[in-house]
């Protein structure tokens, strides 16, 4: 089989694979070359000195006078070498340059460390004049400091009693620190007068270093040149190195004119690099094709594989749930969009097998999918989140309702206890350090709230359903914060003084039946599937409401609901009236249970819901880009 067919099996077949459908591809003109390339590329030499300050440490080297002397000397030195008199860096360079010519030549520059010599220098220190000595900063230079005991006046204020006359006598007398001079030694200069000066350490002298550095950098400039090569080989080279050309000869120095004049050195060398080539066919249309080196690495596929991507990617966002799910899963497209995601690169891309026209088609096609499915995953939520509020605000409605009706004493102690609109006054309080909480101290306040929202940011961290920016986990976060000490103190507090009065049960059970079971009037019309009988599930439900609240009326001489004497309805409502004022008070805590509710958990559902439908195109790439791969 020649190589042309081999090429073109290995084309068709591992198109199918990718693409999952036929590659009808034909090879012909086929073009081989043994291109013998003769390389000519330069490096230059770079010498610099370097300046050290050692403060007073004086280091070892070739002593030169002042700092001055030894930077002259140390560029006196840097001259030569460069100059080709002293060969040292040159030789190092050499060394380097090896025989590893894709390394050195397409990779990196390279140091050449530091020349053996260190030139020092010293100057005189400029705080202290070379004396090593400044004066005292505690006496000023004086050796004498002023007495602490007698504040400098050498006499001291003393009180005796005399018991003779009965009365205190208020007198002073000689300084004993100074025996009555007023001053004292110096304790910082022991009475020299003098200090040992801190820039210098009391030398006298600064010391200061020049070294010689080299460093060998590739020119950018370099050229190669053949009688009978692709004209894609110089782009090949620079895009791959030179790991794929065989039959070096040694590298030898020249000297060259134009472009590469000017380096320190000069090299040249002979490699062979083999080429191929051939003319592709696809749908009438005609590509080059180009490969290089003894393994035949793609440098130019030609876009061989954009019809067969294209044909399947083109359905991709269309509307055609099995098209898109077809789509994903082909290899090719799959490793386009998982490379867009990632920021990576692959072959398929960089190799031209696919080109960029159809990569930007196919990511093109894939935001239409994203926003159909962005669309649809919150279609229809805020009529849900309003229906949820009215849900909610019911339910809440009946629960607090029963609380104040099983404990109607605490229901009626409700207007003493903090509400939501009190409570920003009280986290002021609290911030403001105006009073301890659980009276540990009033600076603890900040302590708890900032580890409050510590765990709070953690928790929505963890917890949440969805990833989110940072933004919105500390608004999260914050939210949590400042609301969770009202919900659990209230909580806490409010069960307590609840505990302490005795629960009245047949009040709950009559009281909340007229609220509570008003849920079946909801369950008949929503219960039967057609629409036909809906009306009959709202009357059975009516009928069934009707006869649940006869029955507890019938059962109130054994309850003991109300007074026999009165209307039993007329004394349900005197015991429904107080829990009512409970509710009115409680209002805006109720309000805003119903709508937090509503709004997280209706999200959280329609979220859900999308996920599963996202779920079913089998797309890792597409629940990392709708954020659900949580």
């Amino acid at each position: 089989m020649s190589r042309l067919q081999q090429f073109q099996d290995f084309i068709i077949s591992n198109g199918e694979k990718l693409t999952g459908v036929d590659v009808p591809v034909v090879l012909s003109d086929e073009q081989a070359k043994q291109a013998h390339l003769n390389f000519t590329f330069g490096w230059r030499v770079e010498i610099g000195v370097s300046s050290h300050d050692h403060g007073s440490y004086r280091p070892s080297g070739i002593r030169c006078g002042t700092s001055s002397d030894a930077s002259y000397e140390a560029n006196k030195a840097a001259k030569e070498y460069i100059s080709g008199r002293d060969p040292l860096f040159n030789e190092r360079f050499i060394k380097i340059l090896g025989p590893d010519i894709s390394q050195n030549f397409l990779i990196k520059n390279n140091s050449l460390n530091s020349g053996p010599d260190t030139y020092v220098g010293q100057d005189i220190c400029v705080k202290c004049g070379g004396t090593g000595c400044n004066n005292c900063y505690s006496c000023h230079g004086s050796g004498k400091s002023s007495c602490f005991s007698c504040n400098g006046s050498g006499r001291i204020s003393v009180s005796k009693y005399d018991s003779y006359n009965e009365r205190t006598v208020y007198t002073t007398e000689s300084c004993s620190s100074c025996y009555g001079s007023g001053q004292r030694t110096c304790s910082t200069c022991n009475g020299s007068g003098d200090v040992t000066c801190g820039t210098c350490d009391g030398g006298g002298y600064l010391y200061y270093s020049y070294t010689i550095d080299g460093q060998a950098k590739r020119s950018t400039r370099w050229k190669h040149t053949s009688s009978d090569y692709h004209e894609w080989t110089g782009d090949f080279i620079k895009r791959t190195g030179l790991h794929v050309v065989h039959g070096f000869t040694d590298i030898i120095e020249v000297d060259v004119d134009g472009d590469l004049n000017g380096c320190t050195f000069v090299y040249a060398f002979s490699a062979k690099l083999p080429t191929l080539q051939f003319t592709a066919s696809i749908d009438k249309v005609n590509t080059k094709m180009c490969f290089a080196g003894k393994q035949n690495l793609t440098h130019d596929a030609g876009g061989i594989y954009d019809p067969a991507v294209w044909q399947v990617a083109q359905k991709l966002g269309a509307g055609n749930k099995s098209d898109d799910t077809r789509a994903l899963a082909t290899p090719a497209i799959k490793d386009i969009l998982e490379a867009n995601a990632t920021h990576s690169e692959i072959a398929l891309l960089d190799e031209n097998w696919v080109s960029t026209d159809i990569k930007d088609a196919v990511l093109a096609n894939y935001d239409s999918l994203l926003s159909q499915l962005k669309k649809q995953s919150v279609k229809g939520i805020i009529p849900n989140m309003l229906g949820g509020i009215v849900k909610y605000s019911y339910l809440f409605f009946t629960l607090g309702l029963i609380i104040a009706l099983l404990f109607p004493q605490f229901a009626e102690q409700t207007h003493e206890r903090m509400g939501v609109l009190e409570y920003p006054n009280w986290l002021f309080a609290v911030l403001s350090a105006d009073f301890a909480l659980f009276g540990i101290h009033p600076l603890a306040n900040y302590a708890m709230a900032l580890g409050l929202f510590w765990l709070s940011y953690q928790l929505v961290k963890r917890y949440y359903w969805k990833n989110i920016g940072k933004g919105k986990t500390i608004i999260l976060a914050l939210g949590i914060t400042l609301l969770l000490p009202h919900v659990g103190l209230s909580l806490y507090y409010n069960t307590l003084n609840a505990i302490q009065h005795p629960p009245l049960f047949v009040n709950a059970l009559a009281g909340g039946a007229v609220f509570a079971s008003l849920y079946l009037l909801v369950i008949g019309v929503k219960r039967p599937s057609k629409w036909y009988l809906k009306p009959i599930g709202l009357i059975l439900a009516a009928l069934l409401y009707v006869g649940i609240q006869f029955v507890i009326a019938m059962l109130n001489g054994v309850l003991g609901i109300v007074p026999t004497e009165i209307n039993y309805f007329k004394g349900l409502g005197q015991i429904i009236e107080p829990a009512l004022m409970f509710i009115q008070y409680n209002l805006a805590e109720l309000a805003m249970l119903s709508v937090l509710f509503s709004y997280f958990l209706t999200r959280r559902h329609f979220w859900l819901t999308a996920k599963t439908a996202v779920a079913d195109y089998n797309s890792p790439v597409l629940l990392k880009s709708m954020n659900m791969e949580r």
